[in-house]
């Protein structure tokens, strides 16, 4: 029996009825279809375990750390999203309501990542004197005017793409026309609402980001000609160096999917198709493992690691040099020990 997963959203044949059908099931665009919800589900595991990563340490939960955060949250969005519309949606409804929400979540994306830049770039105009960073006094108040830009902007964007779609009326279209090439293609807007309201958006962030990345690259080696300390020069430049290209990768990767996502809007071919829904899925792990298996995240790590190997002899009544020297299984396995009756 069909159920809502299979018919009314994803419109996947009854395998029950027969060999045919399971033939018709075992297509070319079946196996892509699950080889994109398999990257997808490993993207969406990678986010969860990148944002409780973030959650966790208190020196990475700064304002650049909470950016971040909203970064991957509007990704592992955007990345659920996709993996509803994979297999194609039948119900026109439900199609409309999913171009909408992809739309709007992948602007939030472009958005915070624009907002990291850009507090990347004042950090390095506040601290150019130092390699440490002074403490953040405003957080609320500029994190307040960042999550105004960074989820407000794409929801007037979003405003606007309804009224544009409902006065080209091509909403009207899309659900009273039986073409299965406009049902099965859920991931973008109209023509007029996909140009407006998403591409001249994207290439605006992309300017603003890159110039910003620009004049952070610019603002470091201004810092590092004014230091005497040849150490101090050396340890800064790196330090920042490896920041830009933290963000410079994860910016690739991000408008790499916009552009095959606009290729493959403009030009449905089997090339574009295959490589933006093989990106697509994949684009989440990858950022999650470009923000967490870094150097600061990794020190943190190791960092709680000793402090849980001191703490646990003391936990158990245990002298750690006693520990290390005695050969009782007892004392080995940092169990108490038990009752004297």
């Amino acid at each position: 029996m069909d159920n809502l997963y299979s018919s009314r959203l994803h419109g996947f044949p009854n395998l029950s009825k027969g060999s045919a059908s399971m033939e018709t099931a075992l297509t070319e665009q079946g196996v892509l279809s699950l080889l994109i919800v398999l990257g997808s589900s490993v993207s969406l595991v990678g986010l969860v375990f990148a944002f409780i990563t973030y959650s966790l340490f208190s020196d990475l939960r700064n304002l650049s750390g909470t950016a971040l955060m909203n970064l991957l949250a509007a990704m592992f969005m955007a990345q659920l999203l996709y993996v509803v519309g994979v297999g194609g949606i039948v119900d026109p409804e439900l199609c409309i309501s999913l171009a909408f929400s992809l739309q709007y979540v992948r602007l939030c994306v472009l958005c915070w990542l624009l907002i990291i830049v850009h507090h990347m770039y004042t950090q390095f105009n506040i601290h150019i004197h130092t390699l440490i960073p002074r403490p953040e006094l405003s957080i609320s108040k500029t994190f307040f005017g960042y999550s105004l830009f960074g989820w407000g902007f794409p929801a007037a964007l979003l405003l606007f793409s309804v009224v544009l779609e409902y006065e080209d009326k091509s909403i009207d279209l899309l659900l009273k026309s039986t073409d299965k090439s406009i049902k099965h293609n859920c991931w973008f807007l109209d023509n007029n609402t996909f140009y407006v309201c998403y591409l001249i958006p994207s290439g605006i962030c992309l300017l603003c980001t890159l110039w910003y990345m620009i004049c952070a690259i610019i603002a470091v080696y201004r810092a590092v000609t004014i230091q005497l300390d040849r150490k101090v020069r050396s340890k800064m430049l790196k330090k920042r160096r490896m920041q830009i290209f933290l963000f410079f990768k994860i910016t690739l990767i991000i408008y790499g999917v916009v552009t095959l996502g606009a290729l493959y809007r403009l030009d449905d071919n089997e090339y574009t198709r295959i490589s933006f829904h093989v990106t697509q899925g994949l684009q989440g792990i990858i950022v999650a493992m470009l923000v967490t298996c870094n150097c600061q995240v990794l020190k943190l790590y190791s960092k709680s690691i000793r402090v849980n190997r001191k703490k646990l002899p003391k936990m158990y009544g245990v002298d750690k040099k006693a520990l290390d020297k005695s050969t009782s299984m007892q004392l080995l396995t940092w169990e108490p020990p038990p009752d004297i009756v």
